[in-house]
């Protein structure tokens, strides 16, 4: 077949020809044309090879976004590892505070028992529940009081128990308190019970609802209906608890105690009396209690050769301390004395 296309022609067509635009007569034209003519298809050669190699443009726009793909990995890797440090951190944070820090150990949930050897207590604290544990126990004295705390954790192998036990001199020391709760005063031990009465104190015999209170923890309801009545006039200030209802012996001795609570809670009281269905009645003075305190008091020595000290008032026993001594001859009169 003639090869019918000069070498110019040819140059000319070779850039439609590398790029794949001109029609396939053309296309058979060329071809024969560079099949016999080496300069021709050298040209051809060179120039598919230029087509083949990126531009420069091109070339900033692969750099460039291999780079913003290089940033961008870098990016997530920092995310990815700022992340997990946060986690770690948070997940750190979060068993530190559970098994390590803790938070200041409370009065609920802790029990303790006391025990008086020479001229020292000896406290053991323990948990009532399970899954705690104590740990940083400090002792400090300020004045004549001693306060002993600790926080409350999770138990682990740092800290695996909620036992605790130490010895606590009592050279010039009239109170201890243990988790903010008072437990120890001039001699005697302070549980709950002792402490939810004296909660109750209050200073005037007209508050009636101070008054109410007192009733019901002491169980008057349990003796029978009755009706309160208030003297708050004149001196001595008087409350009178009149039954309709209940044994008249069993309100009698009930209220033979109940007058020495009554009394001792209510600051200005100085007189309480109370009548039974039958219509008996009996009346307490401040005087008459503390008579009959003495009296109690000197019992309770005897038989339990102790030295518990008598008041020279019932208003002496207002106190926690006082009041757990209360609680004393109260256990002595029903548990034994009877």
């Amino acid at each position: 077949m003639k090869n019918d296309l000069t070498c110019a022609v040819v140059r000319d067509l070779l850039p439609a020809y590398t790029e794949g635009l001109t029609e396939e007569e053309t296309n058979q034209a060329v071809e024969r044309h560079l099949d016999a003519c080496p300069q021709c298809r050298g040209r051809c050669d060179a120039m598919r090879l230029d087509a083949a190699l990126p531009s420069p443009a091109e070339e900033r726009e692969v750099d460039y976004l291999k780079t913003v793909n290089r940033r961008g990995k870098r990016r997530t890797l920092r995310a990815v590892a700022a992340t997990a440090l946060i986690a770690a951190l948070l997940i750190g944070g979060a068993a530190l505070k559970l098994f390590v820090i803790g938070e200041p150990a409370s009065a609920a949930g802790m029990n303790w028992t006391l025990q008086e050897d020479g001229g020292a207590v000896n406290l053991r604290a323990f948990s009532t529940w399970s899954g705690i544990a104590y740990c940083r126990w400090e002792t400090k004295q300020e004045g004549d009081t001693v306060y002993i705390r600790a926080n409350k954790v999770l138990p682990s192998w740092l800290y695996p128990t909620a036992d605790y036990r130490t010895r606590i001199p009592l050279d010039g020391v009239e109170s201890v308190y243990l988790a903010e709760q008072l437990i120890w005063q001039d001699g005697e031990a302070i549980f709950a019970s002792t402490m939810d009465l004296a909660a109750l104190r209050t200073p005037y015999t007209g508050d009636a609802p101070a008054l109410g209170a007192i009733a019901e923890a002491l169980g008057l309801h349990g003796l029978g209906d009755f009706t309160n009545s208030l003297r708050t006039g004149h001196e001595p200030y008087g409350w009178t608890v009149d039954f309709t209802t209940g044994d008249p012996d069993t309100i009698h001795d009930a209220m033979t105690l109940n007058a020495l609570y009554m009394l001792a809670l209510v600051d200005n009281l100085g007189e309480v009396a109370w009548t039974a269905p039958d219509g008996s009645s009996r009346t307490w003075t401040t005087e008459d209690a503390g008579r009959h305190l003495r009296r109690l008091v000197e019992e309770y020595n005897t038989v339990y050769d102790r030295a518990m000290e008598a008041p020279s008032s019932i208003k002496d026993w207002s106190t926690p301390a006082g009041l757990a001594r209360l609680e004393k001859l109260t256990v002595y009169v029903r548990d034994y004395k009877r």
